[in-house]
């Protein structure tokens, strides 16, 4: 390779004999090579680069790289095959200004980790472009490549993402016509690698064609062929990194010829999952669907919550997508809203799965899950949110951003109905390991966990402190105790987690609530607490960590009209504080689907059955007037009328919760346990209700209360035998369901 030099405005020249790192300004800038080409053939440029980068030959553009603020990989990795003359050659490299996070992330969704994040983001990323410049003999093919760490993976192997822009006319002199590469033609181009020869895999979108891309996989290696990179501990990377596992030999070859270079192997994520492999599983037509879905039956006086059951089913077969194995999720998905048209989120995608595991018979129902579980980091961590285009983490912010653990609360929500124990053998690593990750990074010596106003979901909340937080630490307590029921049911040991869910529970009664307001509020590292009332701080009552004499006083706070009691129950933020915006601004007062899911079940949890049954009711009667004006079920609702809340998409994902699973669970008052073939039914007194076609496992149960002026009959049935507990003011009725039975209540 002959002598580069490499000139930079300014500044003296850096001569190379291959490559180098160059510094960048921090606006970006350029650098010109220079060098003589003693024969014909071509070179092999290989870039890392922290920076937006193009790289040009003789006018023409080779590589084009965007960075986003949103891209979890801070070090962009490409190549470029270039066709050279024997003579002088010139390479242009432009860098543009480095990515960074909105400000409105600062606004609004601080961390008490931020700053030291930055500090370790910019010593592991330094801001310099790494270059390695080769020349090689022969002719090749004119080719800019992208080495995202996107995967898939395909009887045993793994497939890695390149996307490849061929550069037409690199090898000739400068033209004068330059056209765009929309309009040339795109070479025939065979990719494979040196290790596992084969076709490559091509995947390209119709738009990225007419842009002059090509989406292609090559395989990479054999599933789980590689050690874990880390095991759970203490996380050494300051934010999400999909790192560099290995290399291979990749191999082009096109009628200009060929070329082999050396590509990255990423890490594989998911190695715990219980799917990693594309498997493709349809959704049901709306008329095959609610053939097989159990069906309420509510009071005369209740006709609106059918047509909220109805929609919430028809809303969720229109954001059902089929999903595509390059995208690396193993399966199907229920798309988050109308507003979020490539984003899957951990907690959306759970209280989603509250829905439709009522409709596990025919739909499935847990491949959203195992979308999530294949996106699980060596160590455990699961990131918040991901494109469901590639499977990669999307970063709004700087730092890990793990949302609410409830993954594990869906499968086991989902297995109660199923009795599926199989599949709860099957995530129990994962969901372990979790928990771990949670534990070893987001623990505070105090005992709570501490979380950002992304991460928790509450973008916007001025909920915020620099101490624990009553959601993530109520979610970690609640996750221990679901480990353990899941251990309980599976065969493992239970203890452990029991002990956990005590320790969690006592530290969260210990450091956040707040005696004065009576709530469990954000800490502060002085001892205090953010006096803010948020609608978390009533997910501890689902976790089962509250006192009763501290229930009391919850209850009391949600009874308040000039707190939570609103006509649209429960806003985000209690009306009380001068931040609460009557329309709804987001998680400035609006009333949102899975928080009024975690509230009004902790307080059926707690005891409160009235209580949580009146605000249920008036949850969904406020849901039905809009539904009735708009048509649509929405993101969240204003907690002051019976309208959209102020930033509110329609069609979304986790709003089918309330008007599926809080009609079984609350209203009509079912509680599976299918693993065991037992149902508990607390119906309503005075009320005409029950479920027709319920899926209890292998068993179908069919429940009918009716009120007379003088008493109550019940009417049951079940073509398996099933242990039913019937709930009623005079007490509590054990009954051996085998075939039909009428009771008097």
């Amino acid at each position: 390779m002959p002598n580069i030099s490499w000139i930079r405005p300014g500044h003296d020249p850096i001569n190379s004999a291959d490559g180098l790192s160059l510094p960048i300004a921090a606006d970006g800038g350029r650098h010109l090579a220079r060098f003589a080409s003693g024969q014909a053939g071509h070179l092999v440029i290989q870039v890392a680069s922290p920076r937006p980068l193009r790289l040009s030959y003789a006018g023409l553009l080779g590589l084009d790289e965007p960075m986003t603020s949103y891209s979890f990989q801070r070090r962009m990795r490409a190549a470029l095959v270039l066709p050279v003359q024997a003579g002088p050659v010139e390479l242009l490299v432009e860098f543009g200004p480095a990515p960074r996070h909105d400000p409105w992330v600062d606004g609004h969704c601080p961390s008490r980790n931020r700053a030291a994040t930055m500090r370790l983001v910019a010593e592991r990323f330094p801001d310099q472009v790494d270059l390695g410049i080769t020349w090689h003999a022969g002719a090749a093919p004119a080719v800019g490549l992208r080495f995202p760490p996107g995967q898939f993976h395909r009887d045993g192997i793994t497939w890695q993402e390149i996307v490849v822009r061929p550069v037409p006319g690199a090898a000739g002199p400068p033209r004068a016509d330059l056209r765009s590469l929309a309009d040339q033609a795109l070479p025939n181009l065979v990719l494979s690698t040196a290790e596992l020869p084969g076709p490559h895999h091509e995947a390209s979108e119709p738009e990225e064609l007419r842009a002059g891309l090509r989406r292609i996989y090559v395989p990479v290696g054999r599933q789980d062929g590689r050690a874990p990179l880390r095991s759970v501990g203490v996380e050494s990377r300051p934010e999400p990194e999909i790192e560099v596992a290995g290399q291979a030999t990749l191999c082009i070859a096109g009628s200009a010829g060929s070329a082999r270079l050396p590509m990255p192997i990423y890490e594989s994520l998911g190695r715990l999952a219980p799917q990693r492999a594309f498997r493709s599983q349809a959704w049901p037509e709306a008329s095959t669907l609610g053939a097989r879905l159990p069906i309420p039956i509510v009071d005369e006086s209740e006709a609106h919550l059918m047509r909220l059951w109805e929609e919430a089913w028809a809303m969720l077969l229109r954001l059902a997508r089929p999903g595509r194995a390059e995208s690396g999720l193993p399966g199907p998905f229920i798309a988050t809203g109308s507003n979020f048209a490539t984003s899957l989120f951990v907690w959306d995608t759970s209280f989603t799965a509250l829905a439709t595991a009522y409709g596990w018979r025919l739909l499935p129902a847990t491949a959203p899950l195992d979308n999530l579980w294949s996106r699980q980091h060596d160590g455990g961590y699961l990131h918040r949110e991901h494109d469901r285009r590639d499977g990669l983490p999307v970063l709004f912010e700087p730092d890990f951003g793990p949302n609410p653990p409830l993954i594990a609360v869906a499968e086991l929500a989902i297995a109660r109905l199923s009795g599926d124990l199989a599949r709860l053998r099957a995530i129990y690593p994962a969901a372990c390991a979790h928990h771990a990750w949670l534990d070893a990074n987001r623990r505070l010596p105090d005992g709570t966990f501490w979380t950002t106003g992304l991460a928790n979901g509450l973008d916007n909340s001025p909920s915020l402190g620099d101490g624990g937080y009553p959601c993530l630490t109520a979610q970690m307590a609640h996750h221990a105790e679901t480990l353990a029921e899941i251990a309980d049911l599976i065969g493992e040991n239970a203890a452990p987690w029991r002990a956990e869910h005590a320790a969690i529970s006592a530290a969260l009664n210990a450091r956040l609530w707040e005696p004065q307001q009576g709530f469990y509020c954000t800490g502060r590292s002085d001892g205090g607490h953010n006096p803010a009332k948020v609608v978390t701080g009533f997910w501890p009552l689902w976790a089962g960590a509250v006192p009763s004499e501290r229930a009391q006083r919850l209850a009391e706070h949600l009874r308040d009209p000039a707190a939570f009691w609103r006509h649209h129950p429960i806003p985000s933020l209690s009306a009380d504080h001068p931040e609460y915006e009557p329309t709804g601004r987001y998680w400035r007062g609006s009333t949102w689907a899975p928080t009024n899911v975690a509230a009004i079940k902790g307080f059926w949890r707690a005891g409160h059955h009235d209580l949580a049954r009146e605000a249920c009711h008036r949850h969904l009667r406020a849901m039905a007037d809009v539904l009735e004006q708009t048509g649509k079920l929405w993101e969240n609702y204003a907690a002051d009328a019976s309208t959209p809340g102020g930033i509110a998409a329609p069609d979304y994902c986790w709003t089918a919760t309330p008007p599926v699973a809080l009609l079984m669970e609350i209203i009509l008052g079912l509680e599976a346990d299918a693993p065991r073939r037992r149902l508990r039914w607390t119906p309503q007194p005075g009320k005409r209700c029950g479920v027709h076609n319920f899926p209890l496992g292998p068993a179908t149960v069919n429940l009918r209360h009716r009120s007379y002026r003088y008493g109550s009959e019940i009417e049951c049935s079940s073509d398996l035998p099933v242990d039913l507990e019937i709930v009623l003011p005079s007490g509590v009725k054990a009954v051996r369901l085998d075939g039909f039975q009428r009771l008097q209540a």
